[in-house]
């Protein structure tokens, strides 16, 4: 629509009959779905409801008469009793006006009517019902001289609304003004709603030229059931602006609405790491080591019983890597060496981290042994193993948080107090086995605090911190996602026990420990028993580091900043945003983080998406 010249502007467009008017006028305006719209369309065993005439002149306190017509399958339907009630509008009430009969049967014709007598001068409504047919009917109760008003509702120079606003709604407020409203949730008045196409006007009559009116207008978004508020605006009309027995031209302003924000919401946030996280190769080496050489894991639980034989020292740690140094892991572990498959080279020459079936005199290697004891087929949770690396190498990928944000008002119009609340964190498919709550795992700070403000339809969040620990959410999510669903423990130091179990000695007698233990001193001279220990303890060394791999994704205090901006939808028609994100309207409006995310293998600046809903007000 053009801008007018003036917001307010009243100009006088026509004059309308010259003859005496009476002092009061009884209007009847139908009602049906969105008020101003034509009677619905009528189908099949339906009843509908429709008033006989617009309008009806009537004296403060004289009688006078409603009348409706009902109809089924578009025909008059007789002998049917419409009932009749009054309802009050925003304003001042029925002010005394009263009904001859809660109820009237129709005649042949489909007509019911009811008496009515008006009260002092007011505006109310009187709906005629009959089982799911309804029709609203307003009263118009004036003393003065009247006058018409034009209601032309323009989108002001600011606003961005016009080019996906739908549809307008205009309501006509007699004997009120805009402060007497909550513009964001403005009641429905007697006189009803009107619904108009961009460019349209509404027309109202016999409105008195010795009270004060307001207009209210709303260019709205119609999606689906959900109905968006894109630019509100309200216009005051002093009666003595008016014209009797004329109509005047009152242009409405139109800027963009902001929805009230107070209130809670469910939020989700999604973080996508594009650039990979340095946590993430932490996290997946010690998981793809289960299995990326041809003789895993018989191969790494090699390693780490070797490594176990001389315990933990500051030169040679218990990590699943024995010593290559000559005497490193003792004279057993030399002598087990000496049997181990040759190392593998690559496609250049270069060595690389596997060993083959073959020691160095071409004997069987010790870690063909050990993987022939867990026979043949191969057991599912071993064939598994290439997957679950393939998992704990995408789990950091992304990850969703849930929470709980709750906005309150401050002293200050416009700005907000924030208290934002983590609840879980999503890794993998939404409400799948990833989801991880985060209270029980004991995190120290789960609950910021914040501020906000809200213009032009956004609201902008001030930075906030929390104490996430991504790498403790993820292990706990882990084992649901990938282990439990193979069948496999959850929990590292389970696993890695499992897994072993699985071994058997050639004869069936011995499994695990026992088994590799019956198997391999006897190939090197050594007593029965002579690797029990170092196998149980090269175990319990290899589920902790497959544990302590999600410790680098975790940060110390406060490692996650949050703090964004995200568009306010109002989906209701109640003023209260319902929703924070996107609305589907325009894809450049989304809701949006900033994110400082701090772990102890460095920090990384993101954005991510902030979709919510409102929980209650």
């Amino acid at each position: 629509m053009a801008l007018r010249a003036q917001a307010i502007q009243l100009k006088r467009l026509h004059i309308l009959s010259t003859g005496p008017r009476r002092r009061a006028f009884l209007s009847l305006a139908l009602l049906l779905g969105c008020a101003g719209g034509s009677p619905a369309t009528p189908q099949p065993g339906d009843f509908v409801l429709a008033a006989v005439k617009d309008t009806i002149p009537l004296s403060p306190g004289e009688a006078g008469t409603a009348s409706v017509v009902l109809t089924d399958r578009g025909e008059p339907a007789a002998g049917q009793t419409v009932g009749f009630a009054i309802v009050d509008g925003a304003g001042a009430g029925a002010q005394g006006a009263t009904l001859a009969a809660a109820s009237a049967v129709t005649d042949a014709a489909g007509t019911a009517t009811i008496g009515v007598r008006a009260g002092l001068a007011t505006t109310f409504r009187i709906q005629a019902t009959l089982g799911s047919a309804s029709a609203e009917v307003a009263v118009i109760v004036e003393t003065g001289t009247v006058g018409g008003v034009m209601v032309a509702p323009f989108f002001a120079p600011s606003s961005t609304a016009a080019s996906t606003t739908t549809g307008l709604a205009v309501r006509f407020f007699d004997q009120m003004s805009c402060r007497d409203l909550d513009l964001a949730r403005p009641p429905d008045p007697a006189r009803g709603v009107t619904s108009l196409a961009v460019g349209g006007t509404a027309f109202y009559d016999f409105v008195n030229t010795g009270e004060l009116s307001a207009a209210v207008a709303q260019a709205l978004y119609v999606h689906g059931t959900a109905t968006t508020v894109l630019a509100r605006g309200c216009v005051d009309i002093p009666g003595s602006s008016l014209l009797a027995n004329s109509t005047v031209e009152v242009a409405l302003p139109l800027y963009d609405a902001t929805p009230d924000p107070v209130g809670t919401f469910a939020v989700t946030s999604t973080l996508s790491f594009q650039s990979p996280l340095a946590a993430a190769a932490a996290l997946a080496a010690p998981w793809t080591d289960l299995s990326d050489c041809p003789l895993d894991p018989a191969q790494l639980w090699l390693d780490c019983t070797l490594d176990a034989l001389s315990g933990s020292t500051p030169g040679d740690p218990l990590d699943c890597v024995p010593s290559p140094v000559a005497g490193g892991e003792g004279a057993l572990g030399d002598a087990l060496a000496a049997r181990r498959g040759v190392v593998l080279v690559d496609g250049t020459g270069a060595p690389t981290a596997c060993r083959g079936a073959h020691d160095g005199g071409g004997a069987e290697s010790l870690d063909a042994i050990v993987l022939g004891l867990f026979g043949s087929p191969t057991p599912p949770a071993l064939v598994a193993l290439p997957a679950i690396a393939q998992d704990a190498s995408a789990l950091l990928d992304a990850v969703t948080l849930q929470s709980v944000l709750t906005i309150q008002p401050s002293s200050v119009a416009g700005d907000y107090l924030v208290t934002h609340t983590l609840s879980s964190a999503v890794f993998g498919p939404p409400n799948g086995p990833g989801a991880v709550a985060l209270a029980p795992l004991g995190l120290p700070i789960l609950t910021a605090y914040t501020t906000a403000t809200a213009n032009d339809g956004l609201l902008v969040i001030g930075n906030h911190g929390f104490t996430l620990r991504l790498g403790t959410a993820a292990r706990s999510a882990f084992g649901p996602l990938s282990l439990v669903p193979r069948g496999l423990p959850a929990a590292a130091a389970d696993l890695v026990p499992a897994l072993f179990a699985l071994a058997h000695s050639p004869d069936g007698a011995a499994i695990g420990c026992a088994a590799l233990d019956a198997t391999l001193c006897p190939t090197v001279s050594a007593p029965s028993g002579c690797l029990r220990a170092a196998c149980a303890s090269g175990i319990e060394a290899l589920a902790a580091k497959l544990d302590a791999a999600f410790d680098g994704a975790d940060g110390a205090g406060l490692d996650l900043y949050l703090s964004g901006s995200t568009p306010l939808l109002e989906t209701h028609g109640d003023g209260l945003a319902s929703k924070l994100g996107s609305s589907g309207i325009d894809p450049a409006q989304v809701g949006v983080w900033s994110v400082d995310l701090r772990t102890s293998l460095g920090r990384a600046l993101l954005t991510a998406t902030l979709n919510g809903d409102r929980t209650s007000d």
